[in-house]
């Protein structure tokens, strides 16, 4: 498959109900100047630490009644700030300015579009019982095939730790380790494997 590479998309168009005043693009345009999300080529990648900088106390006064993120693939090294743009049955949606998303359950990463190889969806109901009790779970990750065919991949994951979560997991052509690190039990940072194609993914709440 592919990898895409999808057109900007104005940060104005998903968040212009937020509020009047001074444009969220305008807020956000020092970010989106430097990093060009995560498909159009910038002359230095951004990390997250330039990108955290950057998220000034008026970014974040602007866009408190919605989620910010930062994600960082670890295989180019490329990070981008995602915005939240739905919220539905649980599973929020973050967009980065080049369109590529995201979709999380109780911030366990469960889909991705517009990367290439995305993880097209995944089952997770046992995974977050882990991450609050221990024990081990099963998830199911789909992908889709050359013939783009859906191909199902199931591990068996166990998980150690408190407020750093290590998830271990393994399957009959791949294993993984994931990490999460939690705050009052909600998932405020993480390192998640994507797929074999494109490896893990850093995540941080901002």
């Amino acid at each position: 498959m592919k990898n895409k590479s999808i057109a900007a998309l104005s940060l104005v168009g998903l968040l212009s109900a937020c509020g009047p005043g001074q444009s969220q693009q305008s807020l956000l345009g020092p970010i989106t100047q430097t990093l060009f999300g995560f498909t159009k080529p910038a002359s230095k990648p951004s990390s997250m630490a330039d990108i955290r900088r950057q998220v000034t106390p008026e970014v974040r006064q602007r866009f408190r009644h919605t989620s910010l993120m930062i994600a960082q693939l670890e295989q180019n090294e490329r990070a981008s700030i995602l915005v939240r743009k739905g919220l539905n049955d649980g599973v929020e949606t973050y967009f980065t300015p080049d369109n590529i998303s995201l979709s999380l359950k109780e911030g366990v990463l469960i889909s991705t579009r517009g990367l290439g190889f995305d993880l097209m969806s995944s089952d997770v109901a046992e995974v977050l019982t882990g991450l609050r009790h221990g024990g081990q779970a099963v998830r199911v990750h789909r992908y889709l095939d050359g013939e783009d065919q859906i191909v199902i991949k199931s591990y068996i994951c166990d998980y150690s730790g408190n407020a750093q979560i290590t998830e271990t997991c393994y399957g009959k052509d791949h294993s993984f380790k994931n990490s999460y690190q939690m705050s009052g039990g909600t998932v405020v940072a993480s390192r998640q494997w994507i797929g074999p194609d494109l490896g893990y993914i850093r995540l941080e709440n901002v």
